[in-house]
């Protein structure tokens, strides 16, 4: 199996980071990967079209689309006033996507934008902004600067921030704070690089490990701004905000998400305990659906008191994993 682990990192004092733009270099790289969104992939285009700040490279990591997404980027190539660079990998994961388009960045910041959103015009120029206004003597506690998401009909999506700007790492903002909801992160582009996706075949592994990793040495500035268009209950995706998969699906890589979390935030159960809980519940049901005995999963653990609440909670796991597969028998997967 071929999987890459987040190592442990130096801390961020002794870094070699580039937290300025460099001459010549690109300022932000926007990362799309995409699969089979043709039909939504002008969302993203179109509105870096007319972004005002220009200083931008857009980085299409397409994941073995059979749609006509080669010609539609081909397209774009000839015709757009801005950066396109299109990569294409055989159908492997967004992950995997996600690592290649770190190491191909040019841009000192990286950023997300999903091949079904969109960006509000002054987005990239907000972001420039909160990131340029956090003072110099403080950049090297903080990795990125964040925003706000807007439905396709104007309502923000999720929480909005206390303060304007509010610092604080993401660990803070959810288990502290309670501040929950849909947000967008434009990153140190080498830092990044730092904590990549675990990379197994055939499974994928939630952000949340990747993001939470980073907030245990570096701060955000969260901008009270919208910077994204979040389409939701979208008939031309097929999505909607409520539906809810097998818990059997990508098994492994939620194993390894709860497993991370239990090892790694428990020290925030009192502050925010349901996330703690519902992962204690979980981690044996995704455990055993992945080929995974019991013993495996608590031998994962690293504390006691970790173990002790999986073990807590393991009535509920067993009913929660017998539900899911009465549902599976009667209801197989498509």
């Amino acid at each position: 199996m071929n999987m890459s682990i987040v190592a442990p990192v130096e801390h961020p004092e002794h870094w070699p980071v580039n937290i300025s733009q460099m001459p010549g270099q690109t300022l932000i790289t926007i990362f799309t990967a995409t699969y089979n969104r043709a039909h939504t992939l002008h969302r993203a285009f179109e509105s870096l079209r007319v972004q005002t700040l220009r200083d931008f490279e857009w980085l299409v990591v397409d994941d073995g689309s059979t749609d006509g997404t080669d010609e539609l980027i081909t397209g774009w190539l000839e015709s757009a006033d801005f950066p396109i660079r299109y990569l294409r990998q055989n159908h492997s994961g967004k992950h995997f996507a996600h690592n290649l388009a770190l190491n191909e960045a040019r841009g000192l910041l990286f950023t997300v934008l999903d091949s079904d959103d969109a960006l509000p015009p002054d987005a990239l120029g907000k972001l420039k902004h909160g990131w340029t206004s956090i003072p110099e003597s403080e950049r090297r506690s903080f990795y990125s600067v964040g925003g706000l998401c807007r439905d396709q009909n104007g309502k923000i999506v999720g929480d909005e921030f206390p303060a304007n700007p509010y610092d604080a790492d993401l660990r803070q903002m959810i288990y502290t704070d309670h501040i929950r909801g849909e947000k967008v992160i434009l990153g140190l582009t080498n830092i990044l690089r730092q904590y990549p996706f675990p990379e197994i075949p055939g499974t994928y592994v939630p952000e949340g490990m990747l993001w939470f990793d980073v907030a245990k040495k570096f701060k955000t500035r969260w901008l009270n701004e919208v910077v994204r268009i979040y389409y939701v209950n979208d008939a031309a995706t097929g999505i909607t905000v409520t539906q809810r998969g097998s818990r059997g699906h990508h098994a492994l890589g939620r194993w390894y998400y709860y497993s991370w979390l239990l090892n790694n935030d428990l020290e925030y159960f009192f502050d925010s305990p349901l996330p703690f809980l519902k992962g204690a519940a979980m981690l044996p049901v995704v455990g055993w659906f992945s080929g995974k005995a019991l013993g495996q999963t608590l031998a994962a653990l690293k504390s006691g008191r970790a173990r002790l609440l999986l073990v807590l909670m393991l009535p509920l796991s067993v009913a929660l994993y017998a539900g899911e597969s009465i549902r599976n028998y009667w209801q197989p997967a498509k």
